[in-house]
C-alpha cells in the first residue's frame, strides 16, 4: 500500500513533474504569504472605523462592490476570507508536501519514512502558524487603512473566488437542510456587560479606531446611570439664593451681578427654600404691574422642586423631563439643603461643559508644565485619579478639596497654604476662601509608580 503511493507521489514530486525544485519552494513560499496577507487583511478591516464611510469607499472604488457589500456583512466577509485562506492553505501544504517526497523515498528502506512525515507536517505547519497567522495578526494593527486598500488589490481575485464557492456552499448546504428538514437555528450570542464593553472601548480608542471625543462621550453614558444628585449638585455654598422678602430693585441688582435666569428663595437661611424665581415671571410682572408698590417675590416664584442627595441621577433625568422641571433643590437625610442642580448639569454630566455667553472662561483644571497642574477645589477626585495616573479613593470624598482636608484632618485657615502628599502626587493649596479650598496644585513626583498591590 505505502509503495503503491509513494509511486504516485513520487510521480508529482518537483523534479518529475518538470518543476525545479527552488520553483516549488518559491510556490510555497508565495502560497505562505498569500496566506498571511489574508491574514492581515481580515485584521485590518475590523480595525477600520466604521464611521468613516469614505475611507470604506476609497479602499474599492466602486460603492456597490463585493468588498463594501462584504462589509456591510462582517458575518459574511469573515466567511470568505476563511474560505480563501483554506484555499491558500491547502495549496501551501500541497506544494509543501511535494518537497518531501524525495526524502521519504529516501528513507522508506530503512523504515523512518514514517517519522520523517510528521518532521516535515510539523515545521511546515509552524511555518503556517508563524508567518501566515502569528505575525499578520500582530503587526496589522499600525496602518490598517492602508494595509487594507493596497491587500484589496491583491487578494480581491482571491477573494471573488471564494465568494463564488461560499454562495456555491450556501445552496448546495440549504438544500441538504430541505431535504433533511433541518431549520437554520442562530444561536444568540450573549450581550456583552459593560466592563467587557468598557475593554472593547478602551482597545479600539488605543488603536485609532474610537477619537478622544466620542470615547469620552460613550464613557459618559454608562457612568451617567451610577452616579447620584449628590455628585452632580451645586454645593450649597455655591447657591446664588434671593430672601423671601427682597425688593424689586434689590432683587434686580442681584440678577445683574449673577447672570443667571433662576435662582431660588429662601426664608431665613438657605436649608429653608420656599420657591424658584425666573427672570421671565420677574420681567412680565414688572411690566405689568409698573409703579405697583409692596413688591415681594413671594407673588411671582414657583413653586420648588425637591430630591434627595441619593437619587440615582438617570431617574432623575427622566423625572425632570416629564415634570418640565429645570431646577431641582437637593436636600440631605435631615431635610436641610444639601445644594441644587439643573437639566443642564445632568446633560454636562455626558457631553461635557456646556458655556453660554455668560459662562466665564474658567476651566477646572489647567496643565501648567508634564505633571503639574492646577484644580479647583470642587474639580472631581476621580477625573483627578484618570488625568494623573494615579489611583485615588474616593470613597470618603468626591472633590479634590475633600481629599486634601482628609489628608490634613481639618480646614485650612484663609491665610495658610499647607503641603500634602498622596502616593505619587503633591498636593499645594493655593487659596481658601470661607471655609472651602478654592485652588489647588497639584505636582507629580513619580508617574511610572506601580500601585496595583495598593
Amino acid at each position: 500500500m505505502f509503495s503503491c503511493m509513494t509511486t504516485s507521489l513520487l510521480q508529482a514530486a518537483p523534479g518529475e513533474a518538470g518543476i525545479s525544485t527552488g520553483a516549488a519552494i518559491f510556490i510555497s513560499f508565495l502560497l505562505l504569504v498569500l496566506f498571511g496577507m489574508l491574514t492581515g487583511f481580515r485584521k485590518a478591516v475590523c480595525l477600520l472605523p466604521r464611521e468613516r464611510e469614505e475611507q470604506t469607499d476609497r479602499l474599492v472604488g466602486e460603492r456597490q462592490s463585493i468588498f463594501h457589500r462584504c462589509l456591510q456583512d462582517p458575518a459574511v466577509f469573515n466567511r470568505r476570507i476563511t474560505i480563501a485562506q483554506i484555499f491558500a492553505g491547502a495549496a501551501y501544504l500541497y506544494w509543501g508536501s511535494l518537497l518531501t517526497i524525495p526524502a521519504m523515498i529516501q528513507w522508506t528502506a530503512s523504515g523512518m519514512a514514517g517519522w520523517l512525515t510528521w518532521i516535515y507536517s510539523a515545521i511546515f505547519l509552524f511555518l503556517l502558524l508563524l508567518f501566515g497567522l502569528a505575525i499578520p495578526q500582530r503587526t496589522s494593527g499600525a496602518r490598517a487603512g492602508s494595509l487594507a486598500r493596497w491587500s484589496w488589490y491583491f487578494l480581491s481575485p482571491l477573494i471573488l473566488l471564494a465568494s463564488l464557492a461560499d454562495l456555491l456552499l450556501h445552496s448546495i448546504s440549504s438544500g441538504i437542510m430541505r431535504l433533511l428538514r433541518l431549520r437554520d437555528i442562530a444561536i444568540p450570542q450573549p450581550a456583552p456587560t459593560e466592563e467587557e464593553f468598557l475593554q472593547m472601548l478602551e482597545a479600539g480608542h488605543a488603536v485609532g479606531a474610537i477619537e478622544d471625543d466620542n470615547r469620552e462621550l460613550i464613557a459618559n453614558l454608562f457612568e451617567f446611570d451610577d452616579k447620584i444628585a449628590g455628585e452632580v449638585m451645586t454645593h450649597r455654598t455655591d447657591i446664588e439664593a434671593l430672601p423671601a422678602g427682597a425688593g424689586i430693585e434689590e432683587t434686580m441688582a442681584f440678577l445683574y451681578d449673577t447672570k443667571y435666569t433662576r435662582f431660588p428663595v429662601f426664608e431665613g437661611t438657605v436649608d429653608n427654600i420656599v420657591g424658584v424665581l425666573h427672570v421671565k415671571d420677574l420681567l412680565f410682572y414688572r411690566e405689568q404691574t409698573r409703579g405697583k408698590k409692596g413688591f415681594t417675590l413671594s407673588e411671582i416664584m414657583r413653586p420648588a422642586w425637591f430630591t434627595p442627595e441619593t437619587r440615582n441621577i438617570s431617574d432623575l433625568f427622566r423625572d425632570m423631563q416629564q415634570n418640565h422641571i429645570q431646577m431641582a433643590i437637593v436636600i440631605d437625610e435631615y431635610g436641610g439643603t444639601a445644594g441644587l442642580l439643573t437639566i443642564e448639569d445632568l446633560i454636562e454630566q455626558i457631553v461635557g461643559n456646556i458655556e453660554d455667553e455668560y459662562d466665564e472662561a474658567e476651566q477646572e483644571m489647567i496643565e501648567i508644565a508634564p505633571g503639574n497642574w492646577l484644580v479647583e477645589g470642587s474639580y472631581p477626585v476621580d477625573k483627578l485619579a484618570r488625568v494623573t495616573g494615579v489611583p485615588l479613593d474616593d470613597d470618603e470624598y468626591d472633590t479634590v478639596a475633600g481629599l486634601v482636608i482628609d489628608l490634613l484632618d481639618r480646614i485650612p485657615a484663609e491665610d495658610e497654604r499647607p503641603v500634602v502628599s498622596y502616593r505619587s502626587l503633591t498636593f499645594h493649596v493655593l487659596a481658601v476662601s470661607d471655609n472651602r479650598i478654592v485652588r489647588v496644585r497639584v505636582t507629580r513626583t513619580a508617574p511610572e509608580a506601580d500601585y496595583s498591590d495598593d
